[in-house]
């Protein structure tokens, strides 16, 4: 006798057969929508219009000349309320209240995603018709460009492309100057097409692209079809890949809903292909058959995956729940006195809260993984360890502080609004020498409280600049520093997995520890994983931001202008840090007031060592600290690091070395002893130059 599970197969697979002849046939399964749009992601290509792409504006050729729409848009500072959201896209903050049921001036919390209703007119440009929706004036302000304007303020809203061809109104970018006020910033939207029209759609959303979205999530989001959304941009197969801070066209049939952007949507089902029939040929019975088990398999895989997509989430939610129950710790208790800890006395009712994935490791990917390679403090722990947080133990002018656990120095870095859960991840897995190591961590009170590894003689940057009765760094030492240095970096970029690059090179975030001393860079907050190239080949490492953060006179031209984060941006901080190991100055000094090359008289003098001339080694003499003893700087080693330093701090990433390359000149360097300066001793001269603003002075 047949089992139930054959005969329910066989049943459903008849089924299906029958469901299929009655459909007519075979038929070629095609997604019959048409195109609308081009997508565009060459957002960071400024110097070129890419207007077959979309970039300069979406064009004209809809049923109406103006049309209601949607846009997305995430809340952070300084735009954290609807009203500043609507005075930033020039929109009506009633209207953007009733959309998104939350007053106007409600604060609303970092990257909640908000809905912006508009109206998108077609507009005659000097470049064409476009449709756009003309924001309210906006003001520049001191650091930006066009692209910080429209991948930062605007968030993808826009594109470099389009404000300069009309806000600039075609003048070059550099043109742009602080508080020059741009017109108007025309804001990327649609109107739907006469076919899209004609199958009911009445909106196209203009929806900012996140990190993790995919066409399938986006579409799912909304509730439409993947294949209408791929269609309305005319995304390429097989792929259909989407880029963060680009726009996605979403065709809708009626008002989308603010609750369809900020909640997560059901994974959707995997899509499964099928060939039409070969020309020519009518498929029979057989090909019914492999139709109908086709979609039985569909369908029992759609089933499949959802039930394991549920089941992964709920192991990580019980992982994530354990670690936090390990941190101890304490939400509080009702009528509690305030300072973080219970009230023994208040008889009241006690509550308790177990923070979500999400919440408390956020991308950390496994957080058993995090109990298992981290120590997990409680905020007792650590009370205990820093004198309850004194200011005696604080180090420097930051929130971290000296501790001892059981006679052993650590460091307890206090973070306070940030998610650390990359930084977290980044430094459990990275072990090398010059690395800050991440021993533990607490979560306390909504903070984050990291535990690292203690640096007893503290940053470079105070040793070289703030006098705190140690000596100065010797020459030999100051080469080591330098290989230290580049040989955490030569890690990060090519034996790290993945690779990642940290972006936040500093003297500031390099920590001098133990004899020698030997330097550990520290600070991953603003470290970026890097994929798609080979182990090694970091010049074909790159990805883009629209975050610009860092310190001055450190961060690399392409990032600060174009938002390219990659290994040679690091190499270039690299080579400010070194020219500060040199001269004793540190980077704001270097630059200058930051017009033009800030390294042109660095470049001048290696092009005159090239050539020999007159009075080189004098000005070579001048650039190097003078708080080094008198003879302990060989003249061949500075020539040697002189010209690493021209070639890592070169405009051009391609015309820079890698970090390991910079780590095998310095290791050669110590070999190198040759005649030194006469020097005067440190009282007769200041260490220090008049600072003129003029950039580095020789």
């Amino acid at each position: 006798m047949a089992s139930f599970h054959d005969l329910a197969a066989t049943s459903l697979c008849f089924f299906l057969l029958f469901i299929f002849l009655l459909s007519g046939g075979l038929t070629p399964l095609q997604i019959q929508v048409h195109a609308q749009q081009p997508y565009g992601k060459e957002i960071a290509d400024c110097p070129n219009k890419h207007n077959s792409s979309g970039l300069l504006g979406y064009h004209c050729g809809g049923t109406a000349p103006s049309c209601q729409t949607f846009l997305t848009f995430n809340a952070r500072p300084p735009y954290s309320t609807l009203a500043s959201i609507a005075s930033l896209l020039g929109a009506d903050a009633s209207s953007l209240a009733a959309a998104n049921g939350v007053g106007a001036a409600a604060p609303l919390a970092a990257g909640t995603r908000v809905l912006v209703p508009a109206t998108c007119s077609c507009t005659s440009t000097p470049d064409g018709r476009f449709y756009q929706r003309n924001s309210t004036s906006y003001v520049a302000q001191p650091g930006d460009t066009l692209l910080i304007i429209a991948n930062t303020t605007f968030q993808g809203l826009t594109s470099c492309q389009a404000l300069q061809s009309q806000a600039l109104d075609g003048a070059p970018p550099e043109s742009l100057d602080a508080g020059q006020r741009l017109p108007a910033v025309p804001l990327r939207c649609a109107c739907p097409s006469a076919a899209q029209a004609a199958k009911g759609d009445r909106f196209l959303v203009t929806y900012l692209v996140g990190w993790l979205d995919d066409v399938s999530a986006v579409a799912a989001r909304f509730g439409v079809d993947a294949g209408d959304v791929i269609a309305a941009n005319e995304l390429q197969p097989p792929s259909y890949t989407i880029y963060p801070f680009t726009t996605l066209l979403v065709p809708v049939k009626a008002q989308p809903n603010v609750s369809q952007i900020q909640t997560t949507p059901s994974p959707p089902p995997p899509v499964v292909p099928v060939a039409p029939p070969a020309p020519g040929k009518k498929g029979g019975n057989r090909v019914g058959v492999y139709i109908g088990v086709a979609v039985a398999v569909v369908a029992v895989a759609a089933i499949a995956s959802a039930g394991a997509f549920l089941a992964i989430k709920s192991r990580r939610r019980r992982a994530a729940s354990a670690v936090v129950a390990a941190a101890g710790e304490e939400v509080g208790k009702k009528g509690g006195n305030g300072n973080g800890k219970g009230d023994d006395t208040n008889t009241g009712t006690t509550f308790s809260s177990t923070l979500s994935t999400s919440e408390a490791f956020s991308s950390i990917s496994v957080a058993a993984d995090i109990k298992s390679s981290l120590k997990v403090y409680t905020y007792g722990e650590l009370t205990a360890a820093t004198d309850n947080f004194s200011s005696g133990r604080r180090i420097g002018r930051g929130s971290v502080y000296r501790a001892e656990f059981d006679g052993d120095a650590a460091a307890v870095e206090v973070v306070d609004g940030r998610d650390v859960s990359a930084e977290v991840e980044l430094m459990r897995r990275a072990h090398h020498a010059n690395l800050l190591r991440l021993v533990g961590l607490c979560r306390h009170a909504g903070r984050w409280y990291l535990v690292t590894e203690f640096a007893d003689h503290g940053s470079l940057r105070d040793r070289l600049l703030i006098s705190s009765g140690e000596p100065p760094l010797t020459w030999a030492q100051r080469v080591r520093v330098a290989l230290d240095v580049a040989e955490g970096l030569r890690y990060l970029h090519e034996h790290a997995r993945p690779a990642c690059v940290h972006m936040g090179v500093s003297s500031g975030a390099v920590l001098l520890a133990g004899d020698g001393p030997r330097a550990k860079l520290r600070g991953f907050a603003a470290a970026r994983q890097i994929t798609g190239a080979t182990a090694g080949d970091s010049s074909a490492m790159f990805t883009m931001t629209s975050t610009i953060a860092g310190t001055r006179g450190y961060m690399a031209p392409e990032y600060l202008e174009h938002g390219v984060v990659s290994p040679k941006a690091d190499v270039y901080s690299l080579g400010v840090v070194m020219l500060e190991l040199v001269t004793g100055k540190d980077a704001e000094e270097l630059v200058g007031d930051g017009v033009g090359d800030p390294f042109a008289a660095l470049r001048e003098l290696v092009e005159e060592l090239d050539s020999g001339g007159s009075g080189v080694l004098q000005r070579l003499e001048e650039l190097v600290d003078p708080a080094m003893a008198a003879g302990s700087v060989p003249q061949d080693a500075v020539v040697v690091m002189v010209r690493i330093i021209e070639r890592c701090v070169r405009r051009d990433a391609a015309g820079r070395p890698s970090a390991g390359e910079v780590a095998r000149r310095l290791l050669k360097m110590s070999g190198v002893a040759a005649v030194g300066w006469p020097r005067n001793s440190p009282e007769e001269e200041s260490p220090r130059s008049s600072g003129s603003g003029k950039g580095l002075m020789y």
